[in-house]
Parts: structure tokens; C-alpha cells; sequence
């Protein structure tokens, strides 16, 4: 008798259950083995493709270097600070390796010399920069700073040759211009060594001075404009500035019986430049009011300093000038006088350009005109 016929009933039904909870462990086991076998090749395959997917990573990113490292244009990675974090060596060449780590609002004081009207940073050695910039998703931002001192040359060769073109016009209106006065005062030169009344005399040495101070004013109009504008780099006090325009322009302006009120700064600043030029541009302002206003000028010369630039205003109450004029009177020999140059204005122009700065005019018929002159300063500097 075998030993399962001897299993009561029960027993047998137990063991049957046990044989089959056996089969089905022993499935289970298999079908776990064969799943964990699919899944080790699938993890195989997972990280062979992680690899290659990191080597990729790796090559875009040592190609991304590469590319930084040549960049001709400085790149710079600020965080949230505002801190200096990164660095390229075209950025390292342009702000020097002390820079990382430093705050850029004050790296920026330190290399560049100031922030002209285009936007573009100047270094003491007159170079310009231009930047711009980006975000980092709110982990600080990103800085490319580019040489554009090339394409500003450019523009100041292309301007020089523009003016170049102009001097053909200049010597032939210039010649004109000069003969009147200069047959003038060679006439009543002339007639100096004539016996005649003392009061005669007088009077045709004055008109006699009246006209080479005329032809001086033409000269030196000519020989401002021809040079652009600008012929130093100097610091130029503002205060004293506007000082020497008042004192230069009181004999004139006695002359004329006008008022010319000048109001200095109320704490001085310092812009870099050529101050004889800047004093010649103011003063063919005032010179411009006091001839065109014919009765009882009165000329205001007001200063103000906002976001780092110098704004000096010429303001008078002259007959104001027509919409359709107010570019018009900055291009050169263009004049409304008799005795004008035609040039006056456009030396004011191409000085105050010079300087990195704008010339505009509003004027109101009847009421007056006021000529802004917009110029950046040397420095960080703010009105106390």
C-alpha cells in the first residue's frame, strides 16, 4: 500500500494543495528570474546609452569651451550678486584676471573711463566697448562685452573724409567770404596814414578791426570744424567751464547791452575732453542769441547733471526758429546772417560729437530757443 492511499482525506487534500502552491512558487520563480534577466539587459542598455549620451554631453561641452576660449569677445558670468563668476580669456584680457570675484558695477568704474551716449564703455586708452546681456533662469547673468573700436574708427575715418569732401566748398565759400572784410579793412587801413580828424581816424581803425575780427572768426570756425571737433583728451571742470564762457563773453555781451546769466553747478563735475574746443562751441552759442536777438538779448546758460552726463543749456529769447530749420542750421555754410560763416553751428555739432555727446534745439516762434548740449562725464559722478 502506497503511502498517499494511507493519507486520511483531509491529508490528501492538503498535500495536493502543497504540490500546487509548489508548481506555482516554482513558476513564479522562473518568471521572476526571466524578468530580472530582461531587466539587467535592459539596464545594459540604458547605460550604454547613458554613456554615449555623457560623452556627448562631454564633447559639446569641451567644444563649448573651445569656442569661449577663441571668442574674440569677452563673456562674462555674473551671479546673483552681481559677482564676477566666469570668465573667458578674451574677458580675463579685457578686465584682467583680478576682476573674478569682484562686483562688476565696480570693475566697470575701475577698467572703463565712462559710458558714452551710444551705450558703449571707454577705456582710458580710448578704446570702445559694447555690451549686452541675458539672464541665467534666475541663477545671475551673462555678460558679452565686444571691441567695436574698429567700427568707431571706421566712423570717425568716414566722418573725416565727409568733412574732407566739404573743404572744396569750404575754400570756395571761404574765399568769398574773406574778400569783403579783408578789402575792407584794407581800405580803411589805406586811408589811416591820410591827414584827418582824430574821431575819423578813430572810427575807421575800429571798423578796420571789426573786419580781420571777422575774418579770424571765419578762420578759426574753418579750422575747428576741419579737425573734427576735438584735439585732446584733458579732465574739463564743468564750473570752470562755464566761468570761462561768462568772463569771454562779458566784453560782447556790454557791447550788445544784453544780460547773460550763467548758473554754475551746485557741486562741480569732470567730463573728458578738449576744453578750448567745448569753451568755442559755447561761446558760438551766446554769440549766435546776441546776434540774433535785436532787442534787449537775454541769454541763460544753465547746467545739470543726470544719469552720469552734464546737459548745459543756451537759452534765449530771440525770434525762435521754424521746424523746418532745425536741422537745417547745423549743416555747414548754412546761415541766415549776412555776416554769419555758415559754419558756427556745425563746429558746435561736431564738437559736442566728439565728445561722445548730442546737440538738440526747441525753440518756439516768438518766444526763443533753447540748444541743449547732452555730454557724459568723466566718472560715476552724481549731484550731492
Amino acid at each position: 500500500m502506497s503511502k498517499t492511499s494511507s493519507l486520511t482525506p483531509v491529508e490528501q487534500k492538503r498535500l495536493k494543495e502543497l504540490e500546487e502552491a509548489f508548481a506555482l512558487f516554482n513558476e513564479t520563480s522562473r518568471q521572476l528570474t526571466e524578468a530580472y534577466e530582461a531587466l539587467q539587459q535592459q539596464l545594459a542598455l540604458v547605460q550604454a546609452r547613458l554613456a554615449r549620451s555623457e560623452h556627448q554631453r562631454q564633447q559639446a561641452v569641451e567644444r563649448l569651451e573651445r569656442l569661449l576660449d577663441l571668442l574674440p569677445a569677452g563673456v562674462v558670468v555674473l551671479d546673483d550678486a552681481g559677482r564676477i563668476r566666469e570668465m573667458n580669456p578674451s574677458a580675463e584680457h579685457i578686465l584682467g584676471r583680478e576682476a573674478q570675484g569682484r562686483y562688476w558695477d565696480i570693475v566697470e568704474r575701475n577698467v572703463f573711463l565712462h559710458r558714452n551716449t551710444a551705450g558703449e564703455l571707454v577705456t582710458h586708452d580710448g578704446r570702445f566697448y559694447q555690451t549686452s546681456s541675458a539672464t541665467l533662469d534666475g541663477q545671475g547673468t551673462i555678460l558679452l562685452i565686444q571691441d567695436v573700436t574698429a567700427a568707431r574708427q571706421l566712423q570717425l575715418h568716414t566722418s573725416r573724409h565727409q568733412r574732407l569732401n566739404s573743404m572744396g566748398e569750404m575754400a570756395a565759400s571761404l574765399a568769398h567770404q574773406i574778400r569783403t572784410p579783408l578789402s575792407t579793412a584794407t581800405l580803411y587801413v589805406s586811408q589811416l596814414d591820410q591827414p584827418m580828424p582824430a574821431e575819423r581816424q578813430a572810427d575807421f581803425a575800429a571798423k578796420a578791426l571789426n573786419s580781420l575780427r571777422h575774418i579770424e572768426s571765419l578762420i578759426n570756425d574753418m579750422l575747428q570744424y576741419a579737425r573734427g571737433g576735438k584735439v585732446k583728451e584733458a579732465p574739463v571742470s564743468v564750473n570752470r567751464l562755464l566761468k570761462r564762457l561768462e568772463q569771454a563773453m562779458q566784453p560782447r555781451v556790454q557791447q550788445r547791452q544784453a544780460v547773460l546769466k550763467v548758473a554754475l553747478l551746485p557741486h562741480d563735475v569732470t567730463l573728458i575732453g578738449d576744453e578750448e574746443a567745448l569753451l568755442s562751441a559755447l561761446q558760438n552759442l551766446v554769440n549766435n542769441a546776441l546776434e540774433i536777438v535785436e532787442e534787449q538779448p537775454l541769454i541763460e546758460v544753465q547746467a545739470e547733471v543726470v544719469n552720469n552726463r552734464v546737459t548745459i543749456r543756451v537759452i534765449d529769447n530771440g525770434p525762435g526758429i521754424d521746424d523746418a530749420l532745425r536741422e537745417k542750421i547745423f549743416e555747414p555754410f548754412y546761415t541766415r546772417r549776412a555776416q554769419g560763416t555758415g559754419l558756427g553751428l556745425a563746429v558746435v555739432r561736431a564738437v559736442v560729437e566728439a565728445h561722445g555727446g548730442e546737440v538738440v534745439v526747441h525753440s518756439l516762434p516768438g518766444v526763443g530757443s533753447t540748444f541743449t548740449l547732452t555730454l557724459p562725464l568723466m566718472q560715476q559722478q552724481e549731484a550731492q
